[in-house]
């Protein structure tokens, strides 16, 4: 009999594969290519005692035997509620870390992109007009330039790595910080947002969606950012109050953002976002990487030896931060 049911809602390679039998010697796993659950044979979900997620996750009374859900993401605002994990009985972990080296790189992709003047140039070319007088397109040097982290997670501190190699200051905001600095890096609490955001010429969203996040970035703290700064969200849209971004792009101080997460997904048409001279816009794809799914499996490899030896998970959510 097998110690494990494992069903996983998404094809994986061979390789990976492996690599979970490994983890997992006696586990049957069972790979579908759908998180509808409707579609699953008789009696699959009824006998799964650890479901990857690729998206949903089932009713609580249609899983009785389970008992872990490995999320193939790294954001949880959109299953944390599910009356699934309401008893406390299912643990959830996530794919927390796999998108740090990318997500990194598209933040400071976007950094350099606004502060050489990128969305000048792309207005350039749409109009098919060569300009060359020095103003338009004067840049700020990140060399010595202050960034603010807003989220130090993996991602948060492997974009402050990237950052000071090229000379940038950095700060980050933490929720209890246990040091004022490390690693070179400064560091806020949260009642003094609006004290980091009015000393950073660049801040970088890269934190999750939970209660205490939602609308963190209101029109008073970007009011308080400092003037000509610039932003950048790579976490989630609604961190930041998009009706009160808008205002302040338009009318100061925020001199430009890239934003890859909306508030409401897909952006719709009539959003202003779309008409501003000074946004580089993507379509949440900061965290897409072609190592993707090498990295999650070695999580959920590792997390498998873990569960069966009854050890703590990496990215075990902890439901009363929400992440």
């Amino acid at each position: 009999m097998p110690i494990l049911n494992v069903t996983i809602t998404r094809a994986i390679n061979q390789d990976s594969l492996a690599l979970l039998r490994a983890a997992a010697p006696d586990a049957e796993f069972v790979c579908t290519e759908s998180a509808d659950f409707a579609k699953f044979s008789a009696g699959l979900l009824a006998r799964t005692d650890v479901l990857y997620s690729n998206g949903r996750v089932p009713e609580p009374q249609a899983a009785p035997r389970l008992r872990w859900v490995q999320g193939h993401w790294a954001g949880v605002d959109h299953v944390i509620g599910a009356p699934l994990f309401a008893a406390g009985n299912v643990l959830l972990s996530t794919a927390a870390g796999v998108h740090a080296i990318n997500m990194a790189e598209h933040a400071l992709m976007m950094m350099l992109a606004l502060a050489h003047r990128m969305p000048e140039f792309f207005d350039m070319m749409a109009k098919k007009r060569w300009r060359r007088e020095a103003q338009p397109y004067m840049p700020m040097e990140l060399h010595d330039a202050s960034l603010g982290l807003i989220g130090y997670g993996a991602i948060g501190r492997e974009i402050a790595r990237m950052a000071q190699a090229l000379g940038m200051r950095v700060s980050a905001l933490r929720r209890s910080p246990s040091a004022e600095t490390q690693d070179g890096v400064g560091f806020y609490p949260r009642e003094r947002l609006h004290e980091m955001l009015g000393q950073s010429d660049f801040v970088v969203v890269a934190t999750p969606l939970t209660p205490d996040t939602r609308h963190m970035l209101d029109a008073r703290a970007l009011a308080a950012m400092k003037t000509g700064a610039y932003l950048v969200n790579i976490g989630r849209g609604a961190v930041i109050d998009e009706a009160a971004l808008i205002e302040a792009l338009r009318a100061g101080p925020v001199a430009g953002a890239a934003l890859d997460v909306f508030e409401v997904e897909p952006l719709p048409a009539d959003s202003a976002l779309w008409t501003m001279s000074n946004l580089i816009l993507s379509p949440h794809v900061s965290g897409i990487t072609p190592r993707y799914e090498q990295r999650v499996m070695a999580i959920f490899a590792d997390n498998l030896r873990r569960f069966q030896d009854g050890h703590p998970l990496l990215n075990q959510v902890d439901f009363t931060r929400g992440y």
